[in-house]
């Protein structure tokens, strides 16, 4: 299983509390995509077989004209050869959804759409800045079902400073009103550095209560699993059949290859990344330097034992024994008595897979497994 990532850097502006790599200042985009179309040809050799996924992300993918995007797919195509079944997300924002655009990019493969809602209320919108309001998200959803997209994905965030039980448990119900097979739920983290960060220092927000974010997780756990999505990753849950191919192929260990400035790739241990600026991005793809020895890092028995611990923890279906006796026996014995430890403080079932415990205290549990 590969998968290739397409990292599309631009917004309309930033939202309080993101940290990913992004630009709200002009860009030419055409010139971005050109830099991305001759990085694709020169690292097409990097993954080994058919591609399973492609995932646009960002950023805002929905901010690129459907011709740049055709000309990634031809690029694509050019260079790589698709598994037939394969799962094609492409990230947007509700303002930009049209039934115009949807069916371009239904046209060009894309199958899987992952809508940036965020909330249903827009009080919380307001806050957050972002741009679309209420209606415009339940208009969004309403247009890419109608024209035959049907894996869709939406983001909600809980713990938003202004958000109460009631408000969030009415998020839940108006997602569940679509019968959409695939929600992630993110609880709002401070970031360094944010603009969130910044108005918490200044005291002009503070963020809800550990118990009160507890019990909207508490609640959504709740709510979704009674109505038939599985949670399987900290922050994802899905219908049966609907999990997110691309991002199990992180947790997994699978390689993958990002593309476009910030992204990162993976392969059999070797872990590259891109510089987090446009700017200097492209004037490196241009002068024909597509490597560098400063922004890449082989890692080691240890690091991918740890990396295992933390990504394993994330997922319900928790550690494998087995793996970790087969792939780090060096670490075995360690493994062996940290787990026994968290089975019997019931963070884990008997067969390793998260309790709610394991659910509310991941952090906890990774830092009782990982090696110093």
């Amino acid at each position: 299983m590969a998968g290739l990532y397409i990292h599309i850097p631009f917004c309309h502006h930033k939202c309080i509390y993101c940290d990913f790599y992004s630009i709200a200042q002009s860009f030419d985009k055409s010139v971005y995509v050109d830099t991305l179309v001759k990085e694709i040809e020169h690292r097409k050799d990097f993954l080994k077989g058919r591609l399973d996924t492609i995932y646009f992300g960002g950023g805002t993918p929905s901010l690129l004209k459907v011709e740049d995007v055709a000309r990634i797919f031809e690029s694509i195509h050019s260079n790589f050869s698709l598994n037939p079944d394969n799962e094609i997300t492409f990230e947007a924002n509700p303002e930009n959804i049209t039934k115009e655009y949807i069916q371009q990019l239904r046209d060009l493969g894309v199958n899987r759409i992952s809508l940036g809602v965020q909330s249903f209320n827009d009080k919380d919108l307001k806050l957050i800045n972002r741009s679309h309001n209420s209606l415009v998200a339940r208009k969004a959803i309403e247009t890419i079902l109608e024209n035959n997209i049907e894996n869709i994905s939406i983001d909600l965030i809980s713990n938003l400073p202004y958000t109460t039980l009631s408000s969030w448990e009415e998020n839940l119900r108006i997602f569940l009103e679509y019968s959409l097979p695939h929600i992630s739920c993110y609880t709002l983290m401070r970031e360094e550095g944010t603009m969130l960060d910044r108005l918490l220092k200044k005291e002009k927000l503070s963020l809800l209560s550990e118990e009160d974010a507890l019990k909207q997780l508490d609640l959504t756990m709740d709510i979704l699993e009674e109505n038939g999505y599985n949670h399987y990753e900290t922050s994802s849950y899905a219908k049966p059949g609907f999990h997110s191919r691309h991002n199990m192929s992180y947790w997994t260990f699978q390689d993958y290859l990002g593309i476009g400035a910030g992204a990162h790739s993976y392969k059999e241990g070797l872990r590259m990344w891109n510089e987090d600026d446009v700017y200097s991005y492209t004037e490196r793809i241009n002068r024909g330097e597509f490597f560098s020895k400063e922004r890449e890092e082989i890692l080691e028995e240890k690091d991918k034992y740890n990396e295992y611990v933390m990504l394993a923890s994330r997922m319900k279906k928790g550690l494998k024994d087995s793996y970790v006796k087969e792939k780090f026996p060096q670490y075995y014995s360690y493994f062996s008595r940290q787990i026994s430890k968290l089975v019997k403080e019931n963070f884990l079932t008997q067969d390793l897979t998260l309790t709610t415990k394991g659910w509310y205290l991941q952090d906890e549990m990774i830092l009782t497994l990982a090696l110093d």
